[in-house]
């Protein structure tokens, strides 16, 4: 009992320094910026500091995640790879996974990206100045200011680091404490929604995490969460903005509403492991529940 408390434990204090090592990192690099600035050139250095953090966004995002990043990703490493083996982990987390796979994938990231935009539609419906704040802050967040710096700071980094937390660290020391698949996956999802800190993006991030959670234990592999999450950054940015642009609002909404039977439908079929060799099927059937 003491070690099933130890290991629930454990997942709270993993959240707990993520929340902070995370959503502490800008606090903490502004006013290291602001610092080296009054130092270099007084009250006009933390100004010129200041607005160059502004004019580069996703550099300070990729700050943000380099010291998690390694704390965390060594953390999993020596909890969970190292008595294992490098090769021989690799080898766990790819047995599993298949071309179709990742086919499936690509489709159901697209369709969840247009059900989140219903529910968000619906939740602008229901809490318009959450969603006025909301899209406020996408707009000063950098999301748009494409380049290099912008792929490392939103299809590489945060899905890398965040999946390795959530559906990695989190998710083994629940699974170690005792807790059923379904408890776990949902602890660590509203974990996930919470970790956003802010209301419109937790309530999807809630969602998409239980769907990642959910990857993460089918395919018994954090690549598939990491894939995906990628994808949901790469086409909430980049593939809205251009359907913004090309496609008429009809159409728009005709595809918002059908990805909701598209996203139930392929979960279904990558569930039961449609498209996949038979090897790889029969091995799942096999699996320990």
């Amino acid at each position: 009992m003491m070690k099933k408390g130890a290991n629930y434990a454990i997942a709270a204090i993993i959240f707990i320094l993520t929340m902070a090592l995370l959503n502490g990192g800008s606090i903490i690099l502004a006013l290291g910026a602001s610092l080296g600035g009054a130092m270099i050139g007084g009250e006009a250095g933390i100004e010129g500091a200041y607005n160059f953090l502004l004019d580069n966004l996703n550099l300070l995002s990729c700050l943000m995640y380099l010291i998690p990043g390694v704390v965390f990703i060594l953390w999993y490493y020596f909890a969970f790879v190292e008595n294992q083996g490098t090769t021989e982990f690799l080898r766990a987390q790819t047995k599993r996974l298949s071309a179709s796979c990742f086919g499936w994938l690509v489709i159901l990231t697209f369709a969840i990206q247009h059900t989140v935009s219903l529910l968000m539609a619906i939740v602008a419906v229901l809490l318009p100045s959450a969603m006025e704040s909301y899209t406020e802050m996408v707009d000063s967040s950098g999301l748009t200011q494409y380049s290099v710096m912008w792929v490392i700071a939103t299809v590489i980094l945060p899905p890398l680091v965040e999946e390795t937390i959530f559906r990695g660290l989190i998710i083994q020391y629940l699974k170690r404490a005792g807790a059923g698949f379904l408890v776990v996956n949902l602890i660590q999802s509203v974990l996930f929604g919470i970790f956003h800190m802010n209301l419109i993006q937790g309530i999807y991030a809630t969602a998409l995490g239980f769907v990642l959670g959910y990857l993460a234990y089918r395919y018994d592999s954090l690549i598939v969460p990491m894939v995906m999450h990628a994808l949901f950054n790469l086409f909430g940015t980049v593939v809205v903005a251009l359907e913004s642009r090309i496609l008429p609002e009809i159409m728009l909404g005709m595809l918002v509403v059908g990805s909701v039977p598209v996203t139930v439908a392929v979960l279904v079929l990558m569930h039961y492991g449609v498209g996949e060799p038979k090897k790889l099927s029969e091995n799942r059937e096999k699996r320990p529940k």
